[in-house]
């Protein structure tokens, strides 16, 4: 590096802001780059030309195929069907389902038409009366007594359809009609015929063969029921007392902007995200294939200016991205979906409108640069482009399921979707779109600080990979599964390592999801609930938290962060413990209401509430609170956070452990309740070094949650002015000014004990001391920083 440049990074970093000037000069330098590529240029351009031309092609030519189609359904059991039914009990005829006709075609195929040497004398079809669908039914009739002789009717229409010698199969066996004037309902019942339609439900063919089917027999059926009542003497328009006439008083182009707000944005965003992810690997993996990224983190640039200039430049071709492929769907769906008549209610779909469309251009720019963001932090770890491929599944994994969200049938904007990210920009762009400005104003605010909070962690993790020499120039040995299980046998640790602490969060997490599938019911005893509790507190957290800290670490006080707490400390979190509760509870309640719980698991939850608030009280103690509180927080807080929290990265270990806490619990509403205590727990565990305060702060909080109805059954004098009950749910719930004073008292106790862990010695912190290494022991990692004793 030159001596001008040395002066000029200084300069820069004395300004303490990056220059505009070199964020300008680094996007032009990566644009043109990206420009002169070939393959960049057909992605962005040339493919989006072609892509949907080509598939409105293919549509095409599927919609007619479709529609020329032939069913081919067999009725077995003809002699009932055929001629015109005397209602028993009456004078009244009923239509035949089937009627002869004249037309031969001598054409048809002979292994369709003899099916197991069985041949149909007349050809029939159904009347006109009873089916007005354009598409043909080939109709194969066969006499019951025949087929009869061979073999058992079902068995028989069942292997045709199996065979696909038919699409469907109507096997009427007796004749139908049951004189019921001298029978009672329960022999009326055990006499009525009945008729059977075979179908394969994984052929959609036959799908559809018998769903056409069952339409014709359904109104058949209605001219058996209409000639009983004429025949009684009722009149028919008992049954059809009024019609229903469907008016919609949407505006045509209401009508299709509803339709396109729903398939637009859903289109832009994911190629938004493809967009981003090609050119930042060949932005970072790629140069560093290349050996110019070397040269670019020499120059005079800053690395904060490195990645706004490449973020810039990633942000352009997102954009582009989605604009040109939207704007080719655009032109190619208006003229396929009025070929096929495609849109709301069937009806054909012209382009949208272009005024609320650019409310889709405005929620792109924002979006576009969150999905940049992470496409180039993600690419950062990347070594070579093809390496950097392999990471685009993850990152789709993870923002796909945020884009699907509102596309759910009933998903719409209200304050808990606005909270989501991604899913309440998505909903935003759909209320504009469809003119309802007022709901889109309402909930604006929030959808716009949960997006700027995504953005500015996103760049945020990007800037901190371009400043991480690790990340950038990693080691570029293969690895190898035998050499790494050696080298975490040999080269253990007192405390878990990063990696360590991740595969230990995933294995409890799998672990749990599996369990939870396992149960298939809700148990209906108390000790069925115990054992439900026990076995994934015990076999699926706590064991193999403990089995890893034994096998993987040299020190098992060290690795569960079992360490002794100072006696103010102490005094401190055991007001914490208790005074924390209503805070909880109002949290809870907040997001119940933002998030409210189905009917129908409000009513599979209601046996296990019964089941604890009948039961002995100090065993749900035991089992809600002591418990979860032990197994759960050596897990979390202590042996995954003592490995995440290393490196010098606690808010890593805070927000992970949190995560991992809240996803650990299997309700929706409360997960989320859980990650936000989860994050106090964290900070508790980082301030203090030790995980035994945070056990009894989740003890007091599960302790008090399963307590509260027993508490407010009490009726003690001035409990009234603590805690409250639900005029409508009958809950007990805490009183507003009780929950503000513990709020208050809740901040005092925090602020205190921040302010006594920062008297503390630094050496009397397990954080520290997990990466001390002891001067009598050989050294083992190298890379770890060697403290005093």
């Amino acid at each position: 590096m030159s001596l001008s440049s040395k002066q000029k990074r200084r300069a820069a970093m004395r300004a303490g802001r990056p220059r505009l000037g070199a964020i300008a000069l680094i996007y032009a330098r990566e644009m043109r780059d990206q420009l002169r590529d070939r393959r960049t240029l057909f992605t962005i351009a040339v493919l989006p030309m072609l892509l949907y031309p080509l598939v409105g092609m293919l549509l095409l030519q599927i919609a007619q195929f479709t529609r020329q189609h032939t069913i081919s359904v067999c009725v077995i059991g003809v002699e009932h069907v055929t001629e015109d039914a005397r209602v028993p009990g009456g004078d009244a005829l009923v239509s035949p389902l089937l009627v002869a006709t004249d037309d031969e075609d001598p054409d048809l195929d002979a292994s369709r038409v003899h099916p197991l040497g069985v041949s149909e004398t007349t050809p029939y079809r159904f009347p006109e009366t009873l089916w007005d669908s354009e598409s043909t039914i080939d109709v194969f009739a066969y006499r019951a007594s025949e087929l009869s002789r061979s073999g058992d009717l079902a068995e028989r229409a069942q292997q045709w359809v199996r065979d696909q010698v038919f699409d469907c199969v109507v096997c009427v066996n007796q004749p139908l009609g049951v004189d019921a004037s001298d029978l009672s309902i329960e022999e009326l019942e055990a006499q009525a015929a009945s008729v059977g339609v075979y179908y394969n439900v994984a052929s959609d063919q036959s799908m559809v063969a018998k769903d056409r089917t069952v339409s014709i027999l359904n109104r058949w059926r209605g001219t058996w029921v209409r000639s009983r009542l004429a025949d009684a003497g009722v009149e028919l328009s008992v049954l059809d007392p009024f019609k229903i006439e469907d008016c919609d008083i949407a505006p045509e182009r209401t009508r299709e902007a509803a339709f396109w707000s729903k398939l637009l944005p859903f289109i832009m965003l994911v190629w938004a995200m493809t967009g981003a992810f090609y050119p930042a690997i060949d932005l970072v993996a790629g140069e560093k294939e290349r050996g110019t990224l070397e040269t670019l983190l020499c120059s005079p640039a800053l690395r904060e200016e490195i990645v706004w200039g490449k973020l810039g430049a990633v942000m352009t071709f997102s954009m582009m991205t989605a604009i040109l492929n939207a704007a080719s769907m655009l032109v190619t769906s208006s003229f396929v979906f009025n070929q096929i008549g495609v849109g709301p209610g069937g009806t054909s779909m012209g382009a949208p409108p272009l005024i609320p469309m650019l409310w889709l251009l405005v929620a792109l720019v924002p979006l576009s640069a969150l999905f940049s963001a992470l496409a180039l932090a993600v690419a950062a770890m990347a070594r070579s482009s093809k390496e950097g491929q392999y990471y685009l599944m993850p990152l789709m994994m993870v923002t796909l399921p945020l884009v699907l969200l509102p596309m759910l049938p009933g998903t719409t904007l209200n304050l808990g979707t606005s909270l989501i990210p991604v899913t309440g920009m998505f909903l935003l762009v759909r209320s504009l779109v469809e003119g309802q400005h007022f709901e889109a104003i309402t909930f604006l605010p929030m959808v716009a600080v949960v997006t700027s909070i995504c953005l500015y962690m996103a760049t945020r993790w990007a800037k901190r990979q371009f400043e991480s020499e690790s990340v950038l120039f990693g080691d570029g040995d293969q690895w190898e599964l035998g050499a790494w299980m050696r080298h975490l046998w040999r080269d253990r640790q007192r405390a878990a390592t990063p990696t360590i602490a991740f595969g230990c969060g995933a294995v409890i997490l799998v672990a749990l999801f599996f369990g939870k599938l396992a149960v298939t019911e809700m148990p209906d005893t108390f000790g069925g609930i115990a054992k439900l509790v026990f076995l994934p507190q015990f076999g699926l957290i706590l064991a193999p938290t403990l089995l890893m800290a034994t096998m993987m670490t040299t020190s098992l006080k060290t690795s569960l962060r079992l360490n002794a707490v100072n006696w103010r400390v102490w005094s401190l979190v055991c007001v914490l413990a208790f005074m924390l509760h209503p805070i909880y509870m109002q949290l809870a309640g907040f997001i119940g209401e933002m998030y409210p719980l189905s009917p129908q698991a409000l009513e599979a939850m209601r046996p296990f509430g019964e089941h604890i608030a009948s039961a002995p009280w100090l065993s749900v103690i035991l089992l809600m609170a002591v418990v979860p509180a032990i197994c759960e927080e050596l897990a979390f807080r202590g042996f995954i956070f003592g490995g995440l929290v290393r490196n010098n990265s606690p808010v890593r270990a805070i927000l992970v452990t949190a995560f991992m806490f809240g996803i650990s619990h299997g309700v929706l509403q409360q997960s989320i309740s859980a990650t936000f205590m989860g994050v106090l727990l964290g900070w508790v565990a980082l301030r203090t070094g030790s995980v035994l305060p945070g056990i009894l702060i989740h003890f007091g909080n599960n302790a008090l949650s399963v307590s509260l109805n027993r508490i407010a059954d009490l009726k003690l004098p001035g409990l009234q002015n603590l805690i409250t009950v639900d005029a409508v749910s009958q809950a007990p719930q805490y009183h507003p000014i009780w929950t503000g004073c513990a709020l208050f008292v809740s901040v005092a106790c925090l602020i205190a004990l921040y302010r006594i862990t920062a008297d503390l010695d630094a050496m009397e912190n397990n954080d520290v001391l997990a990466d001390r290494l002891i001067s009598d022991q050989p050294v083992r990692d190298p890379s770890l920083k060697q403290y005093a004793s």
